[in-house]
């Protein structure tokens, strides 16, 4: 019987993935990413690049974002195009069943397993032109709209692009205690989870032959202050995504490892106000979890540093950070503490208001407890969705408050 099941399964398979790879092949020029993320990928210089749509009340956010795959357009879409193919792409999703068809939509039953709680729910995945949607009808995240769009370039690759919207409110007790601690935990945690559906896809179709998921593998290691240098999204297609909302950069190491997140976002202030606020670590109060920030001044031998201790449980964010010397004022160094090693500084656009400013980090997250230390693990991608989820938050709570 279980291998009768499997058989027809597989033959269901066949026509709808090749349905997909014919939709890429022939129609792939009638939809393609929108093109001010793919302006803005452009001007990245080699970044990701994620922006968010900022309401008044954020719930029920949105997040585009888009990446460089190397590989062919017919590739991508047909890794997206079988959900029998989607445990290579996310091995932390233990099921995910065509169940029934609905019209040309397949229903997938589907359940992802993450440390300390589980998701699950129903998701129609519906082709089209350049790309696949998924519509989440039931369970956790539900209702909700996630959309792959890929385009071809230039250089034989393509641009993969993702557009989610989901209730993220609608999910573990666990991860909506953490989203109730700012009030853009949700664009957050939304930002988060697509990031690492952007990039498995793109990995996967870069190794489309790997017997499972291809992650990096190389140890954590400190990235150098400032680098990637977040001015890059002061850029005019990257300020224009700024200005109506915020927009990131995700910065890849060549091992595949973090290197930065830089997060901009614009203010009513005038740059010759918003410079020296954001100078003073009293500012920092505004990040989520910081519960004490003690700055201690600079001696004849020594910088300026801050004692800080958090507020929340199962992370170790208390450290003592020493401030960068000029050019880079604004940065800062943890030189002692679990996250030692990480970084975080401020750039502010010098004209203005409307201003941009430009929070850029590496936080080193793995390092900061077991409890990210296991999310990492059990998907390296997270690595990278988690500092864009901690970026956005403390850099939208401390320009336009928030924190709770």
């Amino acid at each position: 019987m279980g291998a009768e099941r499997r058989g027809r399964a597989s033959s269901r398979a066949r026509w709808p993935l090749a349905m997909i790879v014919a939709l890429a092949t022939s129609r792939a020029a009638q939809a393609a990413p929108d093109a001010d993320l793919v302006e803005a990928l452009d001007a990245a210089g080699g970044a990701d690049v994620v922006a968010f749509a900022l309401p008044a009340a954020p719930r029920a956010p949105r997040v585009r974002a888009a990446t460089v795959a190397r590989a062919s357009v017919a590739t991508i879409l047909a890794v997206l195009g079988d959900p029998s193919h989607f445990g290579a792409l996310l091995p932390s999703l233990v099921r995910a069943d065509e169940v029934a068809r609905r019209g040309d939509a397949r229903v997938v039953a589907w359940e992802l397993e993450v440390p300390l709680f589980n998701l699950s729910g129903t998701l129609e995945l519906r082709p089209r032109a350049g790309g696949v949607e998924l519509a989440l009808v039931d369970g956790d995240f539900s209702p909700g709209r996630v959309v792959f769009e890929a385009a071809p370039r230039a250089d034989g690759r393509a641009t993969l692009a993702i557009d989610a919207q989901l209730d993220v409110a609608r999910s573990s007790f666990f991860l909506r205690r953490i989203m109730a601690r700012s009030a853009w935990g949700e664009p957050a945690a939304l930002a988060a989870a697509a990031y690492v559906a952007l990039r498995a896809t793109a990995l996967r179709a870069e190794h489309p032959r790997d017997a499972t998921a291809f992650r990096p593998t190389a140890p954590f290691a400190p990235s150098t202050p400032g680098q990637p240098d977040g001015r890059a999204l002061f850029a005019p297609p990257l300020a224009a995504l700024a200005a109506r909302g915020a927009v990131a950069a995700v910065s890849v190491a060549p091992t595949g490892r973090l290197a930065s997140v830089a997060v901009a976002v614009t203010t009513g202030d005038a740059p010759g106000a918003l410079a020296p606020r954001l100078a003073d670590p009293r500012s920092w109060r505004a990040f989520p979890g910081w519960g004490h920030v003690q700055p201690m001044p600079p001696t004849p031998t020594s910088p300026a540093t801050v004692i800080v201790e958090d507020s929340i449980p199962f992370v170790d964010l208390d450290a003592t950070w020493r401030a960068e010397p000029p050019p880079r004022a604004r940065w800062w160094t943890a030189i002692a503490g679990a996250a030692r090693g990480a970084w975080f500084g401020w750039d502010v656009a010098p004209a203005g208001p409307p201003t941009a400013a430009v929070f850029t980090m590496s936080p080193r997250l793995p390092a900061t407890g077991s409890i990210p230390r296991r999310f990492v693990e059990a998907e390296p991608l997270l690595e990278h969705g988690l500092a864009l989820a901690l970026a956005f938050v403390d850099g939208v709570s401390t320009t336009h408050g928030g924190a709770r």
